[in-house]
């Protein structure tokens, strides 16, 4: 399978509500930089191609980029990354902060569209804390899946974090569940991380994944 192009990714995300971190894709230093300094620092660098499906596993995710020269010393380690593909770039976006938590689906052959739920980044991996329902579903059910986490104390304010705004969140995985159905040519998508912080809720890394023969 290969990632779905930059572009059409993005205007998915907006068909569909979904709140994305501001992002934007380049080839130029000079014209990232200028956009970087437009979001202010810290920003994140990332390289896209829809060749590399764990980037973060090859050392092509720069985070906490402070300042105009790391910015350009992060850009020089990351730019021969960009061999290879017509559609490679680097993409720069602000860092976010907040709990890390995440969302996806696989299309299942019998059942169509599953839909996950559950703790972002490296915690879903270690700790395999997640809900699943079969889309399509309604606002009720995505609160029961996020309700059904073990981490769910750390959404509604454990030890003096802020509360997660639910009603967002739960907002994501319906339009998610959505997008799943209308598009049968996604085989897999996935959401992580999906940075919460109280009322500030942003899908920070994003893929969508078809067959090559799509």
């Amino acid at each position: 399978m290969t990632i779905l192009a930059f572009d059409e990714a993005q205007k998915l995300l907006q068909d569909y509500h979904l709140p994305e971190t501001k992002t934007r894709i380049f080839t130029s230093c000079r014209e990232a930089k200028r956009f970087a300094q437009c979001l202010g620092f810290p920003v994140v660098l990332k390289v896209y191609s829809p060749l590399v499906l764990h980037r973060t596993e090859r050392g092509e995710v720069i985070t906490s980029i402070d300042n105009q020269l790391a910015f350009d010393q992060a850009w020089q380690k990351l730019a021969p990354s960009l061999k290879g593909s017509a559609q490679a770039g680097l993409l720069v976006q602000k860092k976010e902060k907040g709990l890390e938590l995440a969302a996806g689906m696989k299309r299942d052959p019998q059942f169509g569209p599953v839909i996950m739920f559950g703790l972002g980044g490296i915690f879903i991996e270690i700790f395999k804390d997640v809900s699943l329902r079969i889309a399509p579903f309604s606002q009720s059910t995505a609160w029961e899946m996020i309700k059904e986490i073990r981490a769910y104390p750390l959404l509604v304010g454990f030890r003096g974090r802020k509360p997660i705004e639910k009603k967002k969140l739960a907002g994501i995985l319906v339009q998610l569940s959505r997008l799943s159905l209308d598009h049968p040519e996604l085989k897999e998508i996935d959401f992580n991380p999906i940075m919460a912080d109280g009322q500030r809720i942003k899908i920070v890394d994003v893929k969508f994944l078809i067959d090559e023969k799509s």
